[in-house]
């Protein structure tokens, strides 16, 4: 368990498009591994580095079913249509609880991409977990090349960085999630391959995007 996340709320970002077993089980890390107060998933409104196909309010719904039980899904980024994280965490700190924003090893990789890098990463303490298999080896290298560059500092425990005003941590989590593709079952779906993109859907979901008719069911 990493103490020093212990009073945080973890945001867990995402397009969920749609969500799967994988996410289901990176929420359970974080809160067995990282040892997090909370988790709160937050479905994103726009995401500026990939396309969303589905409608916002669609991915929302299956968000809420997937984590039902397991975490609180927010629909804040659509209260407040949030385009980039920075907007997010602007929103979240008005309540005055320490945050920890997290992301996969892929999210860091691109991370110099994102709307105000790399100011955002003093906006909070951040989470990058390592998907199964090779997912924190990822990680791992993204860091360094963050530090090799400036941007973030390594501290004396193995897997922590601090900003260089030394204001936020980011620390590398290693989790039992595997590596699951939305992109993937959105495939099998378009295919009417239901049976194998259920086996990687969280429960509930494939009557929903049946019930809606989303991803070309």
């Amino acid at each position: 368990m990493m103490s020093g996340l212990r009073g945080h709320t973890a945001l867990f970002g995402g397009s969920f498009n749609p969500p799967h077993r994988g996410h289901v089980s990176a929420v359970r890390s974080l809160l067995e591994n990282a040892g997090v107060r909370r988790v709160k998933v937050v479905p994103s409104f726009g995401t500026p580095l990939k396309e969303t196909a589905v409608p916002y309010p669609h991915r929302l719904a299956m968000a809420r079913i997937a984590f039902e039980g397991i975490a609180e899904v927010d629909g804040i980024e659509g209260e407040h249509r949030v385009e980039f994280t920075w907007q997010l965490l602007e929103v979240l700190k008005k309540s005055g609880e320490p945050l920890a924003f997290v992301m996969g090893s892929d999210q860091l990789e691109s991370m110099p991409r994102w709307n105000r890098f790399p100011q955002v990463l003093g906006q909070c303490d951040w989470i990058v977990i390592g998907r199964k298999p090779g997912g924190l080896d990822r990680a791992e290298r993204a860091a360094a090349v963050l530090a090799a560059g400036g941007i973030l500092k390594p501290t004396e425990s193995r897997g922590v960085y601090q900003t260089p005003e030394r204001s936020s941590y980011l620390r590398l989590c290693e989790t039992d999630a595997p590596e699951l593709s939305s992109t993937r079952i959105r495939e099998l779906l378009a295919l009417n391959n239901k049976e194998s993109a259920g086996e990687l859907l969280p429960p509930g979901v494939l009557d929903y995007i049946e019930r809606n008719k989303i991803y070309g069911t």
